[in-house]
């Protein structure tokens, strides 16, 4: 004979068991939900998401450095006479600059990630299928500076789009 006791407690754990299986369910829901913002916030937060940042800063600056600071014949010529810099010590501490502005940039708050995954655009800079940007954000102005996709499995950064 079976107690009353007996199928009492089976009505408790079953309720248990539901209330978890529903509580892990809406846990992940609303982390489904969050996933953008999550990742913003561990951007944010993160020294080595900010140096991959820095580190293709400097990647794209490096053509347009070695583009825009070349050196004239009598230029070269000046500089060596006057004992100034020389057209790869500047191109060296043009490279010095952007990563200091990249440093600064992130301690002062001034670039800053953005979650823009239902965003068409920014200030004219279109964002069709990226969902995250990383942005100036300097007094009143509001710039993208890149657009880019997270593979959210591998942890990494996917496609990239500059200004």
């Amino acid at each position: 004979m079976i107690s009353a006791g007996s199928s009492v407690r089976k009505r408790v754990w079953r309720k248990v068991v539901v209330a978890l299986m529903a509580g892990v369910v809406a846990i992940g829901a609303l982390i489904y939900l969050m996933r953008y913002d999550m990742v913003v916030w561990y951007m944010e937060g993160n020294k080595k998401a900010q140096e991959r940042v820095i580190l293709q800063m400097l990647e794209n600056a490096r053509l347009i450095i070695a583009r825009d600071l070349k050196m004239t014949l009598p230029e070269k010529l000046w500089s060596t006479l006057a004992g100034k810099r020389n057209e790869k010590e500047r191109q060296a501490d043009a490279l010095q600059d952007v990563r200091k502005f990249g440093e600064l940039g992130f301690e002062n708050h001034w670039l800053k990630f953005k979650n823009v995954h239902n965003l068409g655009s920014i200030n004219g800079f279109k964002l069709d299928g990226f969902s995250f940007a990383l942005g100036w954000n300097r007094g009143h102005t509001n710039e993208v500076l890149a657009a880019f996709n997270v593979n959210f499995m591998k942890r990494e950064v996917g496609k990239m789009q500059i200004k």
